[in-house]
């Protein structure tokens, strides 16, 4: 759908500006061109291929290990011992594909680039729809009746022989499928033709993942996910004609029972055959449908082992869509039927005028499915395409761009659907009763801005009725949400449903010991997207500290890097908005990970104590629209507050970030600035002796300056009409970030600031060093000594940058910064380093 309105709009608003410059007869179509202009721009993301290679790794090294040749994958470390050998080798096999994809990718890129007209666009969309009506996969079966049939997509890395891989070489689109009819077919067969092309043929067959498209019937939302799944599944995929008589919902639901229970029937299996549903818009109606009719199967040949249901149409009853599209498929009968079909049935437009059902059908589409991201992407194609065509070469394929909606979704086609399937599906699928028994691992996916359907709301009612239901939002996403920033492969890895066992089989995640730094590419995105806008904002400037001499210098390069673990301790600035500069100078300059501890609110997340539904996060998640800063912080390594991670940290030789002055710092009161409010105990520097870590004081200033505090938590306390009583409930019910602290004894109220227009200048002093190799844990008085010289060297260094920035004409005037980085392309010059003492503190 979404591609289908992509052309469909680019088409109107070309025929908007182009051709009506030419035919004044198409006079009537002008203020529908006009008005689709408007929203062509948030018509379908012209998203590249999703290549998921780089993430194929984790899903094949759970399945195979490669024995002697790079074209034999045959063990299951799941059920045998992959040596690490065997390991390497698949790595090697598995780099060689992704450098063999990367290659392709540039090369069609660059193709792309050439040659991406719109008639190239048309023709190559139409292409794709030949492929999922005709083509798609290696083996079709046809069922009896009910113009549906299902396609089982093999995998590119796949062990048959050179010859028989001519047939099916290559992504999904390239595969030539053979056809059978379900009344004839023998699925013993079938089943020895499809363990041939598994890459662990030999090995425990993987799940049969079953997908069940939208009401295109086509699934073309999803291609771009077909190949992988395809490698770690046995992938098949449901297509629904379009030219035959439409199937009720009831025959469906009965048809794809009568795929699972035939095509899982293996004589020759001594397990029941795991199956998993995928369906997507109403696919995922007809997933809940099938999946209670496959609860009442009693069968020892399979078993539901869960399913997906991604932006489902369980909300449909919700929406006005029944209302609205019986008026959109009414258009049909403007047009005559000699120009919609000849005499074969077969779709011919003789006009050269699009119909009104496919431009309102269009507009509709257009309203409804793209979200922000993919309104930039169709932006940048019409331009594109408008620079490197002709006048009539737009025209041409505009003309036959309105065509594909009516050909591929004709308005008699979705008004069966719409009127037939959905409120049938919705009646069957939204008794409360029949929800709540329906305990299968269920993961919804939901794209947050999701226009055709209250997705979002549906997610969080699904996730409270279904039994066993995790919810998955992703942050940005329309009702077309399964683009290339999501990977469903990996997304189903890593769910409860656990497809592959790998959980099963694994010891739990283990947020100290297993944490990896995200991939280079979402580092950069994050520091592009977040902190280099704080960076431009604040100006910071970073100094370290000789560990022997005690002399400062500008940068990082002193702030010490040796085998043994790190322990960073500093002053918590007003609500530890630096954090970001922190961490990304450390690994930018240093290549030092530091890992924060998080006040268990910031951790568990604000609305801890209510039942929410359990909620799914993408690995590496990061969105321009995210506000939680939690999650980023988790993402980069914060782990919660606790002695056993701030211990497990250190001793598994890592680098810490600690704040002693917690909450009470970083939500400090008027004239609290930089003053520290440290506990007495001297409980960090006795763990960090323990294994001999390396501790180093941070001063830091700058926030308390760039916001003024109207109100403090005191004062917030005491106003009246409830307000007051209010926070102090709030703040009784937040969890202490000290162990051995009451959770009422901490007060969790963030101060009422209000920032200024430009922010002060901030400053970061890594100060003198203090090395614990010698130092005994259990000797008292000296972890009070390093304790005390620790503390000492923060306040003075807060004292020495506060001094020193009076010589800093750009400190505190961000005018006069902004300025100077507006015309010179970089931050001013700060105060000279002899503004700043070297430290006095004693080792």
């Amino acid at each position: 759908w979404l591609l289908i309105t992509s052309i469909d709009n680019c088409a109107i608003a070309f025929y908007s500006f182009h051709y009506l410059q030419y035919h004044t007869t198409m006079k009537v179509y002008a203020p529908l061109a006009a008005a689709s202009l408007c929203v062509a721009s948030r018509v379908v993301a012209f998203s590249p291929p999703m290549h998921m290679h780089q993430h194929r790794r984790a899903a094949v090294l759970s399945s195979a290990v490669a024995k002697d040749t790079d074209t034999h994958i045959v063990e299951t470390p799941a059920s045998s011992t992959a040596t690490k050998d065997a390991a390497e080798r698949l790595d090697d096999i598995i780099d060689a594909r992704v450098e063999t994809e990367q290659e392709r990718t540039v090369s069609s890129t660059s193709q792309q680039t050439e040659e991406s007209t719109m008639e190239q666009f048309v023709t190559d969309m139409r292409s794709v729809y030949s492929d999922l009506e005709n083509g798609g996969g290696s083996i079709k079966v046809r069922m009896a009746n009910v113009g549906a049939s299902f396609t089982y997509v093999a995998p590119s890395l796949s062990s048959l022989s050179e010859e028989r891989n001519k047939q099916i070489f290559g992504g999904w689109r390239n595969q030539v499928p053979t056809v059978y009819d379900s009344t004839t077919i023998e699925w013993n067969e079938i089943h020895s033709d499809i363990v041939e092309t598994q890459p662990h043929s030999g090995a425990e067959a993987p799940p049969m993942l079953i997908y069940l498209p939208g009401l295109d019937g086509l699934g073309i939302s999803a291609t771009a996910q077909f190949d992988d799944l395809a490698s770690s599944f046995e992938l098949w995929r449901m297509t629904v004609d379009k030219s035959t008589a439409q199937p009720s919902f009831s025959q469906l639901v009965s048809t794809v029972v009568k795929f699972v229970k035939d095509s899982t029937n293996n004589a020759d299996a001594e397990t029941p055959r795991e199956v998993i549903l995928v369906g997507e818009s109403f696919g995922g109606l007809l997933t809940c449908a099938v999946a209670m009719a496959l609860k009442n199967v009693k069968s020892n040949k399979f078993t539901l082992k869960g399913m997906t249901l991604v932006n489902p149409a369980t909300s449909f009853d919700e929406t006005n869509w029944e209302q609205f599209v019986p008026l959109l498929t009414s258009l049909r009968y403007l047009e005559s039927q000699e120009d919609i079909v000849d005499n074969s049935g077969n779709f011919n437009f003789v006009n050269e005028l699009p119909t009104p059902y496919s431009v309102l059908g269009g507009m509709a589409l257009a309203a409804t499915i793209p979200d922000g991201n993919q309104f930039s992407s169709i932006l940048e194609f019409i331009l594109g395409t408008a620079r490197m065509s002709s006048n009539e070469q737009m025209l041409a394929a505009s003309a036959d761009g309105f065509r594909l909606l009516a050909e591929y979704l004709p308005a008699s086609v979705l008004e069966t659907r719409v009127l037939q399937w959905l409120p049938v599906g919705t009646s069957v699928v939204n008794n409360v009763e029949r929800l709540t028994k329906l305990d299968v691992p269920t993961l919804v996916i939901a794209g947050n801005d999701d226009n055709m359907l209250p997705t979002k709301e549906e997610a969080n009612r699904l996730g409270k009725l279904l039994p066993d239901c995790v919810k998955m939002e992703v942050s940005g996403a329309g009702h077309f949400v399964l683009d290339a920033r999501v990977n469903l492969t990996e997304v189903l890895i890593d769910s409860h449903i656990d497809p592959l066992d790998i959980q099963k089989n694994s010891p739990p995640y283990d947020p100290v010991r297993d944490w990896k730094l995200p991939p280079d590419d979402v580092v950069r995105a994050v520091v592009e997207k977040r902190v280099n806008p704080t960076k431009e904002r604040a100006s910071p400037v970073f100094f370290s500290t000789d560990a022997t001499t005690g002399q400062r210098r500008l940068g990082l390069s002193l702030v010490p890097t040796n085998d043994r673990p790190l322990l960073i301790v500093g002053n918590h600035q007003l609500f530890g908005q630096d954090l970001g500069m922190i961490i990304s100078q450390l690994l930018e300059d240093r290549n030092i990970v530091a890992r924060g501890l998080a006040h268990p609110t910031v951790a568990e997340g604000l609305l801890r104590g209510e039942q929410e539904v359990r909620t799914q996060r993408r690995r590496y998640e990061f969105g321009e629209d995210v506000r939680f800063e939690g999650d980023l912080f988790q993402m980069f390594g914060a782990v919660k507050v606790s002695p056993r991670n701030f211990f497990r940290l250190l001793q598994t030789n890592q680098t810490a970030l600690l704040f002693p002055g917690g909450v009470k710092e970083a939500l400090h009161g008027k004239g609290d600035d930089y003053k520290l409010f440290w506990p007495e105990k001297t409980d960090f520097v006795r763990i960090a002796a323990k294994f001999n870590a390396t501790i180093v004081p941070l001063s830091a200033i700058g926030a308390a300056d760039s916001a003024d505090i109207v109100a403090d938590a005191n004062e917030l306390l005491n106003l009246p009409f409830g307000i007051g009583e209010n926070l102090a409930n709030f703040s009784k019910s937040t969890v202490s970030a000290r162990f051995d602290a009451k959770d009422d004894d901490e007060t969790f109220i963030p101060p009422l600031a209000v920032p200024k227009p430009f922010p002060a200048r901030h400053y970061f002093l890594f100060g003198r060093s203090f090395d614990t190799t010698l130092l005994d844990p259990n000797n008292k008085d000296e972890c009070q000594r390093i304790y005390r010289g620790v503390k000492n060297e923060v306040e003075e260094g807060i004292d020495a940058l506060l001094s020193a920035r009076k010589d800093d004409p750009y400190a505190l005037d961000g005018v006069k910064r902004s300025s100077y980085q507006r015309l010179f392309g970089k931050d001013p010059p700060t105060f000279p380093l002899s503004s700043l003492p070297k430290s006095r503190s004693s080792l």
